[in-house]
């Protein structure tokens, strides 16, 4: 699998921390990157579309 160059930073890291356990709560994930739960929402949902 490879990752898409259009992945930032952020991206890489919610995508690392969502490999390890996808039952993380986005909350969680946020804080660990630094983002909100929902700009986390926001990103996976992108990510999925794509």
């Amino acid at each position: 699998m490879s990752i898409s160059p259009d992945l930032d930073a952020f991206d890489r890291a919610i995508l690392a921390i969502l490999q390890k356990d996808n039952a993380t709560p986005q909350r969680a994930v946020g804080e660990a990157v630094n983002l909100s739960a929902p700009a986390v929402q926001r990103r996976i949902k992108r990510m999925e579309e794509t």
